[in-house]
């Protein structure tokens, strides 16, 4: 095809050429409109001259890219026959460099904040408390003076299931303190406006998380023929306050009004709301105190 082109551009240049050489007039001795027509006529042959030229470099160069991508091709077939499993190995480590860093942004995001930790904390003692996490790496935080522990810590979880382990100990007691686990934010300074919005989004999104599961918890409950409880003895309040808790304490709480739930118990939701209160003060753990007669006892002086 570029051949064809380049032999219409030739004939053309020569055509132009001989309608050039018969063309040489003496200017002055024409009129005007002759001298016009004359003088459009001299420049429409030297712009298809300049087409052709054109015309045929352009053709050059395709030719060349032609030729040097026909020969691209024959070495990359003769790279390929000469090692037949290079290209295998290539892509097998493209796979390995991708799930990389796949692996790499889901470390971000397995880091948790852990919060309101008892001074008296051990990495030993953390470590048993989120024992449904497995193995997790511990950072405790310490004063750059003192060197004493803040009292907050991160934890790094190994994947999406021990991160949601995890995440089911927030509200959890540990030493009697309330602590807080959180999703982090990574990046961006502890003041930078991004960061604290990102850290708002993550605790929305956990504290939605949390909802879900606890209406799930209830519907479990609900659906049991042989529970006790209702769907009228749940409302949205119960669910927010339920929420609160961490999975295996609100677990324990719906439990405990299934099993304390008798026919003399007239109003079912101020019955439920007083369990849920007993639980946040002590995760339905009861405090060791002394019989009346015991204490009494005890607090006579000694004869």
């Amino acid at each position: 095809m570029a051949q064809c082109d380049r032999a219409n551009a030739s004939a053309i240049a020569s055509k132009n050429s001989n309608e050039r050489a018969g063309s040489d007039v003496d200017v002055s001795k024409l009129n005007a409109k002759e001298r016009r027509k004359y003088l459009r006529e001299q420049a429409r042959l030297k712009q298809v001259d300049a087409d052709v030229s054109e015309a045929n470099t352009g053709d050059k160069k395709d030719d060349a890219k032609i030729h040097s991508s026909d020969v691209a091709r024959k070495r990359k077939r003769q790279n390929d026959q000469s090692k037949p499993g290079q290209k295998n190995e290539d892509n097998e480590t493209k796979r390995k460099d991708s799930a990389t860093k796949r692996n790499n942004a889901q470390k971000v995001h397995l880091t948790l904040f852990v919060g309101q930790l008892p001074f008296t904390a051990t990495s030993e003692k953390i470590k048993e408390h989120f024992q449904e996490a497995g193995d997790i790496q511990i950072r405790m935080l310490t004063d750059k003076k003192t060197k004493k522990f803040k009292g907050t810590a991160f934890i790094q979880v190994s994947d999406s299931k021990a991160l949601g382990a995890a995440l089911s100990r927030h509200h959890s007691l540990l030493e009697g303190r309330r602590i807080n686990v959180e999703l982090t934010a990574n990046g961006g300074g502890n003041k930078s406006k991004l960061r604290l919005e990102r850290l708002q989004s993550l605790r929305v999104k956990q504290s939605e998380k949390q909802i879900e599961k606890t209406k799930a918890l209830i519907q479990k409950k609900v659906a049991d023929p042989e529970s006790k409880l209702t769907q009228d003895d749940v409302d949205e309040r119960m669910i927010d306050f339920l929420s609160w808790f961490d999975y295996e304490t609100a677990k324990n709480a719906v439990q405990e009004f299934d099993e304390c739930l008798t026919k003399t118990v007239r109003n079912r939701k101020a019955f439920f709301m007083g369990i849920l209160k007993r639980f946040r003060a002590t995760d339905g753990i009861e405090p060791e105190i002394f019989p009346k007669r015991d204490r009494k006892r005890v607090m006579q002086p000694h004869k």
